[in-house]
């Protein structure tokens, strides 16, 4: 049905952005776990492992959720999967972010940074210099915070840039792969409404194992979407896609509460 591969740290990831931000429990994740033939032991390992890391932590007896510094980026994102963020009609000006001054030594914040920066859909136009259409709805005081809160260092230079040479007008349009996204948008509203119009015909284990695997696939790429406005993306294609994930969401929410209740976890 899809290429997505599952794995223990996937699973619980993924089942805790698809509760919306309330707690999931243990009992929870080893049903979820039996259904990808994943063992109890590999289950309690990964959550001990995602709580040493600090992305979880306990809400209670055999309960989990995302820690705070986690939730921050679990809400920016869900936000993403409820709906395309606000955008406004582009007039051609670029945001630029510069992190030439702030170092690359220590990995975890690299990392951090690198994470806010292509979530928002910043390409590195030269070393150090990121860039984006500047199309969001939100205001640049907005954009700046929220990069700032999901792992941008205080001290980058965030600016607007109105005019490009030549040169580096020609490299921004390749830095999107704008085709081979538009592609993704086609091929995964296939996959989804194909999946929707014979899901009826599984049963509910069957249905909700194959709503995550698609979700996997397809939600990460609506919640990392770089919003691109036209003409460097299919606006169209794009739309039909955000719906069709939502859609998907939405189905598979219900399948899994379904699944919970049956098993009375």
């Amino acid at each position: 049905m899809t290429s997505a591969k599952m794995n223990a740290r996937h699973l619980i990831i993924d089942l805790l952005m698809a509760s919306n931000g309330l707690p999931i429990t243990i009992r929870q994740l080893l049903l979820a776990a039996n259904l990808f033939d994943f063992s109890e032991n590999s289950i309690r390992v990964t959550v001990t492992r995602l709580s040493s890391d600090g992305m979880i932590e306990s809400a209670g007896r055999g309960k989990y959720q995302f820690t705070s510094q986690w939730q921050a980026w679990a809400s920016d994102m869900l936000k993403r999967k409820h709906g395309i963020q606000a955008i406004k009609p582009w007039s051609y000006d670029y945001l630029a972010v510069f992190t030439g001054a702030l170092g690359r030594v220590d990995r975890t914040a690299l990392k951090r940074r690198e994470r806010a920066l292509r979530q928002d859909g910043f390409r590195e136009l030269e070393t150090g210099l990121f860039i984006r259409p500047d199309n969001l709805a939100e205001s640049f005081d907005e954009t700046s915070h929220r990069l700032k809160i999901n792992g941008l260092e205080p001290d980058a230079n965030i600016f607007r840039v109105s005019h490009l040479d030549s040169t580096s007008a020609h490299k921004i349009a390749s830095l999107w792969h704008s085709e081979t996204l538009n592609q993704t948008y086609h091929s995964i509203s296939q996959k989804i409404q194909a999946w929707l119009a014979h899901m009826h015909t599984l049963d509910v284990e069957q249905a909700a194992r194959e709503s995550l695997l698609l979700g996997r696939e397809a939600i990460p790429l609506l919640m990392n979407d770089p919003l691109l406005p036209p003409p460097l993306i299919d606006e169209a294609a794009r739309n039909q896609f955000a719906s069709d994930v939502q859609q998907l969401d939405q189905v598979g929410q219900g399948l899994w509460q379904q699944l919970y209740e049956q098993a009375q976890v």
